[in-house]
């Protein structure tokens, strides 16, 4: 008995750590796409557009988002968004969130790109946490993926 009592309070607990509903998955985001908005001496701002998926079968409604984007395993840019944003059930949504970078970050970013290092892809990584109406704690997320590069084209297909 307890034995079971024990099992019960440790799986609330870890529950209770998790920032979701016992039975939720977290929101899964990636980067759809970034975009210039304005190009200063001392910061950059871009436009990034952000997919967040909700593999759950309930409605999620994002009450705040804060992310860095690194490129090329370097930082490149950081953004928060306190934008309410309802995401049905088995569904996504993107979100446009604007971010900022300083001068050095995108000067750095620059000089490390080559060709080659373009026409392979160039890796990144999205890393943050957002907040939903289904919890009172910030859920973390990670994603790492290739932007770009020359794809193989399958033989015998026209270009």
């Amino acid at each position: 008995m307890l034995q079971r009592l024990f099992i019960l309070v440790l799986a609330l607990g870890l529950a209770a750590c998790s920032g979701l509903p016992f039975n939720a998955v977290a929101p899964k985001v990636s980067v759809a796409d970034v975009a210039v908005k304005r190009l200063g001496f001392f910061e950059q701002r871009f436009d990034v557009g952000l997919r967040v998926s909700n593999p759950n079968d309930f409605d999620l409604t994002i009450e705040a988002l804060d992310f860095e984007l690194e490129v090329n395993g370097q930082p490149f840019a950081s953004g928060l968004s306190q934008t309410s944003t309802r995401i049905a059930a088995t569904s996504s949504t993107l979100l446009r969130i604007d971010a900022t970078t300083q001068s050095k970050d995108l000067i750095r970013q620059i000089e490390s790109l080559s060709p080659e290092s373009l026409k392979a892809g160039v890796p990144y990584r999205i890393h943050g946490r957002l907040k939903t109406d289904r919890s009172p704690n910030w859920v973390p997320f990670d994603h790492a993926g290739v932007y770009g590069g020359d794809k193989e084209k399958p033989e015998g297909h026209p270009v």
